[in-house]
């Protein structure tokens, strides 16, 4: 873990874990939206949005807590517009971003929905090459939020005609941003499938059935390690980020899986609203089929 991670690791602790999960269910409270602002605040105290080195291992992070919020779409914004080649403004917005003064969310063409859009100021678009950026307070922008499984966070942007544009270039070579972004949201279903992982272990330990723990069951162990091995595979695959598109799938059903499993391993009250196995089994699908 890079040290910016290893910063974050307070905020993101095991037992704030749980809290920070429900963050992203819709509507956002009031409180809620303090707690994200408190959270992005943190992340761009650690500098995890100018440090491309710890952006892997903090998306882990961000999944393994199920963590909704602009983070990756403007990591995603960074790297497109320090990839533009001089155009005029961009230097500023650029520092607006890195320092998180600003939050950008992110439609490619592998995005049918955007995440996280009410939470960003800035609408970054690439077709092709061409790379266009847009005020989302503008008149003229209409944001439909998509209900979806995970409950709420992606949108359906709308961009009249006349909304002027912030700024617009052509990308050197868009394919390298698109296989960070598969590579970033890897990392971020590796880590949803880590906490998955860890919500079955725990409940595998203390659930007990014909007087010994469900974890001792052999078929139950044997699944847990299978899953486990997955899953350091993966991250290996992630992390060393040479087949983005590889890794990715891996990486989308390794979390389904999972999260499946321990759904099942919860039983009935696996389905309940307090219960967070449903929380990421609902998480695993539409993470899973939002990067492609």
């Amino acid at each position: 873990m890079t040290t910016t991670a290893a910063s974050l690791t307070d905020i993101f602790s095991p037992e704030l874990r749980p809290v920070l999960r429900r963050l992203g269910e819709r509507p956002l409270s009031e409180e809620s939206a303090t707690v994200q602002g408190a959270v992005w605040a943190a992340l761009a105290g650690a500098g995890a949005l100018r440090d491309v080195h710890a952006v892997v291992p903090v998306a882990e992070l961000l999944g393994e807590t199920l963590y909704r919020g602009p983070y990756l779409d403007t990591v995603a914004a960074v790297e497109a517009l320090a990839a533009l080649p001089g155009s005029p403004g961009t230097t500023s917005v650029l520092e607006a971003l890195r320092s998180g003064d600003l939050a950008a969310a992110y439609a490619g063409p592998d995005r049918r929905f955007v995440r996280c859009a009410d939470q960003a100021d800035l609408l970054v678009t690439v077709d092709g090459a061409e790379l266009t950026v847009i005020e989302l307070d503008r008149a003229g922008v209409r944001l439909d939020e998509h209900s979806d499984l995970g409950r709420g966070g992606l949108f359906g942007v709308d961009v009249a005609g006349d909304v002027p544009t912030l700024l617009s270039g052509r990308l050197p070579d868009p394919q390298i941003l698109t296989d960070r972004i598969r590579s970033r949201q890897a990392a971020y279903l590796a880590g949803l499938s880590r906490g998955a992982l860890d919500l079955a272990s725990v409940h595998a330990r203390r659930r007990t059935v014909f007087g010994r723990p469900l974890g001792g069951h052999q078929s139950v162990a044997f699944r847990l390690a299978a899953l486990s091995a997955r899953l350091e595979a993966v991250r290996s695959l992630v992390h060393r980020g040479d087949h983005p598109v590889h890794g990715l799938r891996l990486a989308r059903e390794l979390a389904v899986d999972t999260a499946t499993e321990s759904l099942q391993l919860h039983g009935a009250s696996g389905l309940l609203d307090e219960d967070d196995a449903q929380l990421f089994y609902r998480r695993a699908l539409t993470e899973s089929a939002l990067c492609r």
